[in-house]
C-alpha cells in the first residue's frame, strides 16, 4: 500500500525540489484547490531528533518556496489523500499566512492566583490571565507589525506561548522592538519560523 508523509497543506506545488526526512522528493497531491505536500514512503518516519530536524527543515524549504503554507506535525501519515470536508476552512487558513512568518514568545513570570470571590469573578480571572495583559505594552509597540495573535496558556513559571504571525521581512524590526521592550515579565524570542501555530488545530 502507498504511504504518505505529510509535511504541509498549501494552495500550489512547490517551486523547487525538496526532500524529506527520508531523503523522498516532495510530491503535491492536489485535493480540489489544494495540495497535500508529501512524501512517498515505506512506513510512517520514526521518532528521532534527527527525524525532527530533517521534518522541520523540510517545511523550512517548502516555506521558502510557497507563499501560503500551513505546516503539519511530524508524523502524519496517509493513505490518500480528500480535503473537500474542510477545503474552505484551509483556504481561509492559506489566505491568513499568505506572504507571512511567524514570531515565537515565551513569556515567563510568577503566576497570579485566580478570584474566588464568585464564579463570575474566578472565569474573568482566567480569562485575562489568559490574555497575557502584561504583554499589553509590547503589543502596542508591534501593533504596526502583527497581522494575527495566538496564545497558548502554561502552567507555572512559563505563563504562555504568543504567536505572532508578521509579513516576510519584518521580522528585523520586530526582533528589534521585542529586544528593546521594557516588561514585567520575561520574554524568550524565537522566529522567524513557518507559521506553525496558524494551521487549524487538527492539521497541527
Amino acid at each position: 500500500m502507498t504511504l504518505f508523509n505529510v509535511y504541509a497543506l498549501s494552495d500550489a506545488a512547490p517551486g523547487v525540489p525538496v526532500r524529506g526526512v527520508a531523503a523522498e522528493p516532495i510530491q503535491a497531491l492536489p485535493s480540489g484547490k489544494l495540495f497535500a505536500l508529501v512524501g512517498e514512503v515505506e512506513s510512517a518516519p520514526s521518532l528521532s531528533p534527527d527525524s525532527l530536524r530533517a521534518h522541520e527543515a523540510a517545511v523550512r524549504r517548502l516555506a521558502e518556496t510557497c507563499a501560503a503554507l500551513l505546516p503539519v506535525r511530524f508524523g502524519a501519515t496517509i493513505a490518500g489523500i480528500d480535503l473537500s470536508a474542510r477545503e474552505t476552512e484551509l483556504l481561509e487558513a492559506l489566505e491568513l499566512v499568505r506572504g507571512r512568518e511567524q514570531m515565537t514568545l515565551r513569556v515567563y513570570g510568577h503566576a497570579i492566583e485566580p478570584e474566588r470571590t464568585s464564579g463570575t469573578a474566578y472565569l474573568e480571572s482566567l480569562r485575562r490571565a489568559r490574555a497575557v495583559p502584561e504583554m499589553d505594552p509590547l503589543r502596542t509597540a508591534l501593533a504596526h507589525l502583527v497581522r494575527a495573535e495566538r496564545i497558548e496558556a502554561h502552567e507555572g513559571n512559563l505563563l504562555a506561548s504568543v504567536y505572532h504571525l508578521v509579513d516576510r521581512g519584518d521580522a528585523p524590526e520586530y526582533l528589534r522592538i521585542v529586544r528593546a521592550a521594557e516588561l514585567e515579565v520575561r520574554v524568550a524570542l524565537s522566529g522567524p519560523w513557518p507559521a506553525w501555530s496558524f494551521a487549524p488545530e487538527a492539521v497541527r
